[in-house]
């Protein structure tokens, strides 16, 4: 597929249409995702898109020969195209959630560090994000792009080693939110007028739930079907994995009886305290697995309604941190239970007695920048000091992001993590994410299956840390 300024369906990055290879920046395709951006943006207000501003960037800000002359000489030729090309936003339109829309001319370099090779091209569009607040950064001498909540983000990013992007791969992830539904465009925000107005960040969406309940579905289903032909051998064997897939299909595509659906009922979630959010949805949505299958992962557990009559921290007396916390869900944990704490941060830094596995993330649902379906992996022991395991964005487990130099180390809670997001602020993994990458690892072969589900105890995990099985345990996150 080749890109075509007459296409649109060619201009987000994607494996059958890369980056294009091109001298400095790709303008045409970066104004392309700019001004589509906008269009989304602007529909929300049910005006006409004929009437949205169509004034670039170079029209509004340079509007003389002196100011022609001074920004020829201060931008690269190919970003100067793509200011010319550009579109500003109207008075009252964020470009975008977390950005506010592209700087003006006096605000482009005041936040660089060393020369005009990199200037804060998009602004925050809450500047209570960070302490000293930044926004998208672009290097123009580079042609790459990269996210900084805060200056001190910098210290990261300019190590030597961090690698930016081309802003059309940003553009393409900011997109790929938006089709999701995680940043929704409308003209009644359900918190009111914000910053970032008509942008909205939702707790999670109907497809991100339709994801994780997807993904688990399908991986139940292949351990069932693996108990049940046990001739399978999947191990480097495309033949026999088409047949697991076609054997969970038929499984998939079969009616469902009521008793079929939910792990936990609602009557035992409402005296939890689940009335609404994404676990409780997660929970009365996936498929019943059949009783003898008990874990999903290595020493990993199914929830039972035990698990949560009650919850772990249901009556423990917590700080209330947030105006609406969601606490910690344990989702698929172990028989056994710490005797030091597994959470590392305020205020349940010093809880122990608490199971090791799965959890979701504590939020605050009314928070500005929440991922209610956000989850952490807490293991009994650490991993990544011999130098495998990675993080989504490629950084080693333990490394010190700032150091010039990576060095790694231990830790217990670091996998499946993000060192550094080149996109938006940090956010934990989807769980969509780690049960997408399971359910591979099983029809892969990769992670054996009996009569009770996945083999192997929690131990199974450290292969994370060796040469041959570090590639199974790293997320590849799309934003």
């Amino acid at each position: 597929m080749v890109f075509s300024i007459n296409d649109e369906s060619t201009w987000r990055v994607t494996p059958e249409n890369p980056v294009r290879e091109v001298n400095g920046m790709d303008w045409e395709r970066c104004a392309a995702l700019h001004n589509l951006i906008l269009r989304l943006g602007w529909a929300a207000g049910g005006k006409p898109e004929s009437e949205m501003p169509r004034e670039t960037w170079w029209q509004t800000h340079i509007t003389d020969p002196a100011l022609e002359a001074e920004w020829s000489a201060r931008l690269s030729p190919t970003l100067k195209q793509f200011l010319q090309a550009a579109f500003e936003e109207a008075p009252d339109q964020s470009f975008f959630y977390y950005v506010r829309g592209l700087s003006c001319p006096e605000n482009l370099f005041e936040t660089c560090h060393e020369d005009e090779g990199t200037m804060c091209l998009y602004p925050l569009a809450d500047p209570n994000m960070g302490s000293n607040p930044d926004g998208l950064n672009f290097d123009q001498e580079m042609s790459r792009a990269i996210f900084h909540v805060d200056i001190s983000d910098y210290s990261i990013t300019n190590n030597g080693r961090t690698v930016w992007d081309p802003l059309e791969v940003v553009f393409t992830a900011w997109l790929g939110m938006i089709d999701s539904g995680k940043i929704v465009a409308t003209s009644s925000p359900v918190r009111g007028p914000g910053e970032a107005d008509p942008w909205e960040l939702l707790p999670y969406s109907q497809m991100d739930l339709q994801a994780a309940v997807g993904y688990f579905d399908n991986l139940i289903l292949k351990i069932e079907s693996l108990v049940e032909n046990p001739s399978l051998q999947l191990k480097d064997n495309p033949e026999d994995q088409a047949k697991l897939v076609a054997l969970a299909a038929a499984k998939f595509d079969a009616p469902r009886s009521p008793n079929e659906i939910g792990l936990i009922s609602k009557d035992v979630l409402d005296r939890a305290g689940l009335n609404q959010g994404f676990v409780r949805d997660f929970l009365t949505s996936v498929r019943r697995p059949k009783a003898n299958i008990k874990y999903i992962g290595p020493g990993l557990c199914l929830p039972t309604e035990s698990d949560f009559s009650p919850l772990p921290l249901q009556n423990v007396d917590i700080p209330q941190l947030f105006p609406i916390p969601v606490l910690p869900i344990p989702l698929f944990v172990t028989d056994t239970k710490s005797t030091s704490p597994i959470f590392e941060r305020y205020p349940l830094q010093d809880l122990s007695n608490l199971p090791y596995g799965l959890w979701t993330t504590y939020v605050n649902r009314d928070g500005d920048h929440v991922f209610e379906d956000g989850c952490r992996l807490f293991l009994p022991f650490n991993i990544g000091a011999s130098g495998f395991a990675r993080r989504t964005d490629d950084m080693l487990i333990g490394e010190n992001l700032k150091s010039a130099k990576a060095r790694p180390s231990g830790r217990r809670n670091e996998l499946y993590q993000t060192g550094y997001n080149h996109f938006i602020p940090l956010h934990e993994p989807q769980l969509a994410d780690v049960l997408g990458q399971w359910q591979a690892i099983v029809q892969a072969g990769l992670w054996e299956v009996d009569e009770e589900g996945v083999v192997g105890g929690i131990e199974k995990f450290k292969e994370a840390d060796t040469e041959d099985g570090s590639y199974m345990y790293q997320l590849h996150m799309k934003w």
